[in-house]
Order: structure tokens, then sequence, then C-alpha cells
């Protein structure tokens, strides 16, 4: 499904659009990315899908890495990394550092896709 949006919008140079965004954050693809951690309960908590089924405290590193090598066969590492390289780094800290209030209305917003987020030092 993602092969022929890549292509068009690598070559055409567009970022993806928030229908794609919140595809990636249902299906689970935002949260793989992101590694193991809270976000995963929270995640299953707003009925976003674990990939492959895969229940939050059995979800490792190894997942993770399944899931970006299966993006990155894309080819395409421009689009890929705006599908989320600076959401990934961005997204932990909001449930690493942020309040509980942070996480609830930010972070839910983040892991179904409909807000986008960077990390700024």
């Amino acid at each position: 499904e993602l092969e022929p949006i890549a292509e068009s919008a690598d070559l055409a140079g567009e970022y993806p659009d928030l229908e794609l965004r919140q595809k990636l954050g249902m299906s689970g693809m935002l949260t793989a990315g992101m590694g193991p951690g809270p976000w995963l309960k929270f995640a299953k908590s707003l009925g976003i899908q674990s990939l492959g089924d895969v229940d939050p405290d059995q979800f490792d590193y190894f997942h993770e890495l399944i899931a970006h090598q299966e993006v990155s066969r894309l080819g395409r590492p421009g689009f890929v990394d705006s599908c989320g390289a600076g959401w990934g780094i961005s997204a932990p800290a909001v449930f690493h550092f942020g309040s509980d209030d942070m996480r609830m209305k930010v972070g839910s917003e983040l892991l179904k896709g409909n807000k986008w987020s960077a990390l700024a030092i």
C-alpha cells in the first residue's frame, strides 16, 4: 500500500499527508518505530493496532528492527524519514518527561498520527 504513495511523494518532494500519518498511527507503525516503552500499552488503550498482534509486554527491540527493515524496503529514504524520523525521536520525550496531562492530550494525538512533532535542542 505504501509503495505507490512513497514513489509519488518522493518524486514530487511532498510530505506525507494527514490521512497517511493517521493510517501509520492507527496501524501501529509509528509506535513500533519508537521501540518498547510505556507508549505501547497506552496505544493499545487508544485502539491502535500492534504490529503482528504482539502484546505490548512482549514487544522488544527485535520487533522494532523488523518494522524499520520492512519500511526501508520501500527504497525511498527521504520519504521514509518524512514518515517519522523526527517524530520518532521527539514523541518518546513526551512519554518520558511530560506530565500526565501532556501524555494524555499530546501523546494520544501523536500516537494516532493526528499531530506531528520534532525534537528541538
